[in-house]
């Protein structure tokens, strides 16, 4: 049944997917706006509805990536980071009461009310915490914008300490995700490191995502793909081809933690792979 519904979602255009997510989740959203919206560093958080990547609780997502930014990571309270698909501020928000005045935090998105949320919800109250709206086509989310393999980041090189990409890497094609990692490499300074999620095919993921609940049917030259509909929606890459990428684009040094998503055995971090690069 969640195959077809998945394939029914994947037709609609990405308006009509927010609408769809928007009457599915209204019980619930109805249910916390009598109640009251739940908060966090004096914060209101998006409802259910409003949310419109990812599964599972909001926060309790965001709060679990701050924990791998700094066990994992090293993030330091003064660094200046920057949030690569900062989304409705999943992970900006819990961040606010960790990075301190003088550090900054720059996020960009493709989705624009997204962008305006976040600058409402959060600058207004955390003025170190900027967010940037980006024109980006991705069949998922966004039509007829530019092309995310030649999209230039716009911040000068050197400019952070610490990047993140969560859930972005799964949503792009593979020269998409060459430039990105060309560009992470441009602007995080020497030192810094980069936190990125991937869906890595190895020898043990190609055989146990088959009969996951996120079985990759479709491999196309350097990635797999759920669908042939939208090829933004869920994309894989061999793990051994991240890594030369990355290579290529300036990285030296790659730790990986392996997720729960493709049923691996054995110990996993989170439900994505991470990757840190540095």
């Amino acid at each position: 049944m969640k195959k077809y519904f998945r394939s029914f979602f994947y037709l609609l255009s990405p308006r009509g997917r927010r609408f769809i997510r928007r009457i599915f989740f209204f019980p619930l959203d109805l249910y916390f706006f009598l109640k009251g919206k739940k908060t966090y560093n004096g914060i209101v958080l998006p409802s259910p509805g409003e949310v419109f990547t990812g599964g599972g609780d909001f926060l309790e997502n965001g709060l679990k990536y701050k924990k791998y930014f700094i066990e994992l990571g090293g993030l330091r309270p003064k660094d200046h980071v920057l949030d690569i698909g900062s989304g409705l501020g999943r992970m900006a928000i819990p961040l606010t009461n960790y990075l301190h005045k003088k550090a900054s935090y720059e996020g960009f998105e493709i989705v624009k009310s997204a962008v305006d949320d976040c600058s409402k919800r959060i600058t207004n109250k955390f003025p170190n915490f900027s967010f940037r709206h980006v024109y980006i086509e991705n069949d998922l989310y966004v039509k007829n914008g530019a092309c995310a393999s030649k999209f230039v980041f716009p911040y000068s090189q050197n400019n952070f300490d610490f990047a993140w990409a969560s859930s972005v890497f799964t949503h792009l094609e593979p020269d998409a995700v060459i430039n990105y990692l060309k560009e992470a490499r441009r602007v995080i300074r020497p030192g810094g490191k980069f936190l990125a999620t991937f869906f890595l095919m190895d020898q043990e993921s190609i055989i146990t995502s088959q009969k996951s609940k996120y079985p990759f049917k479709f491999k196309i030259h350097d990635a797999w793909y759920m669908s042939k509909i939208s090829k933004s929606a869920n994309v894989a890459f061999e793990e051994k081809k991240i890594l030369q990428w990355a290579n290529d684009a300036g990285w030296k040094k790659a730790k990986t933690f392996h997720g729960s998503w493709s049923g691996r055995k054995g110990v996993t971090t989170d439900f994505q792979d991470i990757i840190i690069f540095s």
